[in-house]
């Protein structure tokens, strides 16, 4: 399984990520002890922008590779229990993690308290943030997505243990507490203080942003609106184009039960990690069918995206201490750039000229 990034921004390849420094050996006796596996390298991946975690290619002494992701904190387990759920109801595109041998879908990492272990076979590729998507997996990306939103609706078993959209807003309480820290504060560090200065001059813009995101969310809660299963981060830099051709839908670390807007938001006007063209949205579409879109539901989930990002980054900039000054720089430009003209604040309320299928009418 190759690597994703997340970002909101327009990228050409992925953001670094640092070593974290773990040792071979901690790696190599989790593989042997809970996967029988005997391992013969461990290469850092240096992408992504999940600061919890850090991915590596494996190779075993059988010959394989298998894709190991490490994670600071506990495992999202109804994340991997709808991968391999969709996987034994036979959806195509969904790559589900490895058991253990006592038939768990994780383990801790040998010797270092706190950290988690899930092995993934190895698929050979890019993702599609760098290689874009051809007509055909457009509409295989299209028919993927309706399948696991109709299954989500359908099935209750897909839908166990996992959280409920609330339209809360939950990552404002982030937000607002960085806005505290800027206000009160002043930094040492180069970087923390630049930034922190470009957060004091858009202190205004942020405000609205915070107080729009929660008018709609609070319209949205009143309303009745259909929920299917949705994987809440499917951008293009979630979608893997193996050497073949064939794509999967990577990367489950926070599924939620949703209105599907959560994942359109990806394709109706998106420029998350790769711009989606008018012509891919039709062919997305082509594959996953007719649909009427809120745009309400889509500016909500756009901002609410918009606000997790500003808080997350953020907190990388001005709280973390282990990441390097150009991971960090790099993050601060990212959140910059949602602001600037035209950028994704501009944008949130903007809903396309009408490109995907129309419903029918009742007869």
């Amino acid at each position: 399984m190759g690597s994703s990034a997340r970002t909101n921004a327009v990228v050409t390849g992925e953001p670094m990520r640092d070593d974290p420094g773990l040792d071979f050996g901690a790696i190599s006796s989790t593989l042997r002890d809970h996967y029988g596996l005997g391992t013969v390298s461990a290469t850092f991946q240096p992408v992504g922008h999940d600061p919890n975690a850090s991915v590596f290619e494996v190779m075993a002494d059988d010959g394989r590779a298998y894709f190991l992701k490490v994670r600071s904190g506990p495992v999202h387990e109804p994340g991997l229990l709808v991968t391999t759920t969709l996987t034994a109801l036979g959806i195509p595109n969904v790559l589900a993690p490895i058991q253990t041998a006592t038939g768990d879908l994780w383990c801790p990492l040998a010797g270092v308290n706190g950290r988690t272990v899930v092995l993934y076979p190895f698929i050979r590729g890019q993702n599609a943030a760098s290689t874009g998507l051809t007509d055909d997996q457009w509409r295989t990306f299209g028919l993927t997505l309706r399948t696991i939103h109709d299954l989500g609706t359908s099935d209750p078993g897909v839908r166990a243990g996992l959280g409920h959209e609330t339209f809360a807003l939950p990552s404002a309480a982030l937000v607002r507490r960085l806005s505290r820290v800027i206000a009160e504060s002043r930094f040492d560090d180069g970087i923390a203080e630049r930034f922190a200065g470009w957060w004091r001059s858009e202190t205004d813009r942020i405000e609205r942003l915070l107080a729009r995101a929660g008018t709609l969310g609070q319209a949205l809660r009143s309303r009745s609106l259909d929920a299917v299963l949705c994987h809440a981060d499917i951008h293009a830099a979630n979608l893997l184009i193996a050497d073949g051709g064939a794509i999967w839908l990577v990367d489950w670390d926070g599924p939620t039960i949703a209105p599907r807007e959560r994942d359109l938001l990806f394709v109706v006007g998106s420029r998350i990690a790769r711009e989606v063209l008018p012509r891919e949205e039709d062919l997305f579409f082509e594959g996953y069918g007719p649909i009427q879109i809120d745009p309400a539901a889509l500016a909500y989930f756009r901002y609410e995206r918009i606000v997790e990002d500003l808080g997350e980054f953020g907190k990388s900039v001005l709280l973390s201490s282990h990441l390097s000054d150009e991971t960090r720089a790099g993050e601060a430009a990212l959140a910059a750039s949602f602001f600037g003209p035209d950028g994704d604040v501009d944008r949130a309320e903007i809903v396309p000229r009408r490109r995907w299928p129309p419903v029918e009418p009742a007869a």
